[in-house]
Order: C-alpha cells, then structure tokens, then sequence
C-alpha cells in the first residue's frame, strides 16, 4: 500500500513573542486545522530574515491522544508523535521519551518508524561526567534494548542543541515498511567506534518511502563527516561542500531518477556563516531551477568541531 504523506516548507510571518521555529504534524488543507494538529517548537532560533513552518500533512480522519509529556496525532495511515519535557536528567528523560514514544506506536500498530527529531539544551555540556550528547545516546540505546529493537531498524534522524533547556522529539511513524538507506561515503553512525560516545548513534542516514505522490526521502541530519571522522574543522565553507557531497551519494544511493530536494534545513552554530554556506548552495544547485527551499537556524552539531548541519526531503 502506498502510504499518503506531504512535506513542505511554508513561509509564514513572524508574530507574537514566540517567533522560533516551530513544525506543524497534521492535517491537510481545508480541514480543521488546529482541533487535530501537533504544534511542536523545538527550541531552535530561525536565523533572520526568513521564517518558515515544516508541515507534515496526511489524509484521514485523525485521533488526538494526550498523555503527560506525550502527544499523538493518529491517522489511518501515519501516526504522528511527539514528547516533551524538562532536559535535566538527560540520559535518564531520553530514555523515558523513547519507551513512551515507541511503546505507543508499537500499541496503535504503527510498527515502522520513518523520520525521528531530537532537540535539547546544551549539547557539549557535562552531565555525570559524560558530554550530553553521549548521555542522549547512552538514554536512547537503553530504551531501544528494552524494547528490543536493532539498531539498524532505526530511520532518518536529527539531534541538535537547542536554546532552551527541554527535551523536545517529534517523529512520524507508519503501518507499512520504509527503506532505511546507508550512505557509501560514511560508516553507519550505529557502527561508530566507542570514542565518540560508550553508546553509538542510532540512525539511517535517509529513509525512503512509497507515496501517493511518488518515492519520499527523508534526509537525515548530514554533516562533514567521511568515514567516521570530522573532516573540515573551522572551514565553515569546505564543511558545506562535503556535507552536499554527502547528500549527493545520498541521492544517487536512493534513486539518480529522483528530483533534487524539495526543502532544506541548513543548522549553523554560527548565524554568521549564512552568507559563505548560502554561497556555496546556490552554486551547488546552479542547474537545478527551481533549487529546493531552504530555512535556516542556529543550532548546536553533534560535534564541536561541526560548524553546520543539513537535513531535508527530497520528493
């Protein structure tokens, strides 16, 4: 069964003091548009001038669930979800998020996972004597081993430090199977080698799914990394290009046939990059026309020594 589900990036004006970058999982257009709808901020600062919504949409008659830092959003075909609460304790919260997150979708018989999105405060700060974002890992693999799911069924994912001290993840779940896709370039981020953290990242770097409206690929957060290893370090502009020419294997793993990306999200840890990286994009989709959307955000990578992120849908 194809599966009926939209990505886009809309433009919207910013109003009202919460300004920051917020996503929409729900319906789609002409019906209720807020009664059924999760509206997610994840703590990350859109950098000036755009402003930009991530919309997700399916079709169907929806059921809204609210448990505690738990919210679901479920449709025929696409369940969305999302968890979100205090970031202190981050190992032991990551790990209660995941069992909840998962354990519902397991229950509504949403058995596969097609995008998943980390956000929380202070990335590189230390918690018990571990960098936070190892404590994340740490909290993340613990709940997959308790609910006994392998590291490589894990899809797309991002995790970036955001300005606010919450633990805020949102992810799309489905009835029917998606692809997990592996870049060549790249040492599958399950398989990493102890060093980064005791516990590796768990996720694909894409995930591809059979639509309505054809293939959908879900990129995950990719960044100048070759191999296992940071390549780059303080070249904000040979970083982007290596992060485009991850994404390009990427493309050409998934499918030469498909279109070029449909949005971009480009996370800078400094918003004063934009102008280098912007320059490096356009000349890196100079004979696409149009070129995919692109937002920008500040965000803090994975690593202290990655100036920037890319995630994205090609569709």
């Amino acid at each position: 069964m194809t599966l009926n589900l939209r990505s886009q990036l809309l433009p919207e004006a910013a109003t009202g003091p919460d300004t920051g970058m917020h996503v929409h999982l729900g319906p789609t257009a002409g019906t209720d548009t807020r009664a059924n709808r999760l509206e997610i901020h994840p703590g990350v600062e859109p950098v000036a001038p755009d402003t930009y919504v991530e919309s997700w949409t399916t079709r169907g008659r929806a059921r809204a669930e609210h448990q505690g830092p738990l919210q679901l959003l479920e449709y025929p075909e696409v369940l969305f979800a999302s968890w979100q609460g205090p970031d202190h304790g981050l190992r032991t919260q990551t790990e209660q998020a995941y069992r909840d997150l998962l354990g519902a979708c397991h229950a509504r018989g949403f058995g596969h996972l097609a995008r998943i999105w980390n956000f929380f405060g202070d990335i590189h700060g230390e918690e018990d004597g571990l960098e936070r974002y190892q404590a994340f890992c740490i909290g993340r693999a613990a709940a997959l081993e308790t609910l006994a799911i392998p590291q490589a069924g894990m899809p797309a994912a991002t995790a970036i430090g955001g300005t606010q001290r919450r633990l805020v993840i949102y992810l799309i779940a489905t009835r029917t199977p998606a692809t997990a896709l592996e870049n060549p370039r790249q040492v599958s981020a399950y398989r990493y080698p102890e060093r980064y953290s005791p516990k590796s990242p768990t996720f694909a770097r894409a995930t591809r799914l059979d639509t309505t409206d054809g293939p959908l690929v879900l990129l995950s957060g990719t960044a100048s990394i070759v191999g296992h290893e940071s390549r780059h370090p303080e070249d904000v502009s040979a970083q982007a290009r290596e992060t485009l020419t991850n994404l390009r294997a990427l493309h050409e793993t998934a499918g030469r046939h498909l279109p070029p990306p449909r949005w971009l999200r480009v996370y800078l840890r400094r918003p004063e990059d934009r102008t280098r990286v912007a320059a490096v994009l356009a000349e890196h989709f100079n004979d696409y026309c149009p070129g995919p959307v692109v937002q920008w955000a500040q965000g803090d990578i994975c690593r202290r020594e990655l100036l920037l992120e890319i995630e994205g849908v090609h569709a």
